[in-house]
């Protein structure tokens, strides 16, 4: 069996194994949630039964070898109050090289489930597990894409702070496990299939209709078949509650190393609604 298809069923196994127990699970809900995303950290929020998440996140990343603008949309849908599923797709990425032509296109594609632990033993700590499975859809010769699919479960981890007007520290570890799917004209161009390691930490704190957030992530995949990636992002960011359902915040990246990006910057705009 190929290796990124043990995380595949062991997600989906155990996300349909716990849906029988949602009820109850429903029953003892009492978490607060101030916020929806931040912005490169993986959240245990689910999406609520029925509900369904609507995100635009424009990226700009401004790195010493190219600048990279990516648009991606996404949608986030509630199967259970505790299971969700998403699809995200990169409709517009323009690639301006240092040296070179301009390119630009639609990107990868990716589609996501995840499974909320929310409240354990009436803790205020939460946890979720899920896996999320990137295409490979862009013109690699175009450098749109990297030419991988990837498949990447993952854990994320939360506790709150009530008594700190319900702040939160999380962390988010995940393995991708990549597939090669496409190849550039020269092949000699071709990055080193090499599995990458993640780990992100942070917290944020909700001040008025405010949220602040901080993220350190660490991205590597240098343990793995002369891979060569090893990138070190700290991202101050503002998370605004609108009006509604809506939700708008922007986060600045900033690299800590020579192989992370100088910088970059990300937007959202969230809307929520209920379909039933």
């Amino acid at each position: 069996m190929p290796c990124f298809l043990t995380p595949l069923l062991f997600v989906i196994a155990l996300c349909i194994g716990l849906t029988p127990s949602t009820s109850w699970a429903e029953e003892k809900r009492t978490y607060v949630q101030p916020l929806n995303e931040v912005f490169q950290t993986e959240m245990v929020y689910p999406q609520e039964k029925g509900e369904v998440q609507l995100q635009l996140s424009p990226k700009f990343s401004e790195g010493d070898k190219r600048d990279l603008i990516q648009v991606p949309f996404a949608i986030e849908y509630g199967i259970t109050d505790f299971w969700q599923v998403e699809a995200a797709w990169y409709a517009h990425v323009n690639r301006n090289p240092a040296g070179g032509v301009t390119t630009r296109g639609v990107g990868d594609l990716e589609v996501e489930t995840k499974y909320s632990f929310m409240n354990i033993a009436g803790s205020n700590f939460h946890a979720a597990v899920g896996l999320e499975i990137k295409f490979s859809t862009g013109d690699i010769n175009k450098e749109l894409t990297e030419g991988f699919n990837e498949y990447e479960p993952f854990l994320a981890l939360a506790k709150d702070f009530p008594e700190w007007n319900h702040s939160q520290v999380f962390t988010e570890i995940r393995i991708g496990f990549l597939e090669r799917t496409q190849n550039h004209a020269d092949q000699s161009e071709d990055e080193a299939e090499a599995n990458d390691f993640h780990l992100h930490v942070g917290f944020f704190i909700p001040v008025g209709l405010a949220r602040l957030t901080t993220e350190l992530v660490w991205i590597t995949n240098e343990w793995h078949n002369q891979g060569d990636e090893n990138k070190l992002f700290l991202t101050p960011g503002l998370v605004w509650d609108l009006p509604g359902t809506w939700e708008w915040g922007i986060g600045v990246p900033i690299g800590l190393n020579d192989k992370s990006d100088n910088y970059r910057i990300i937007t959202h705009l969230i809307y929520e609604f209920d379909v039933f």
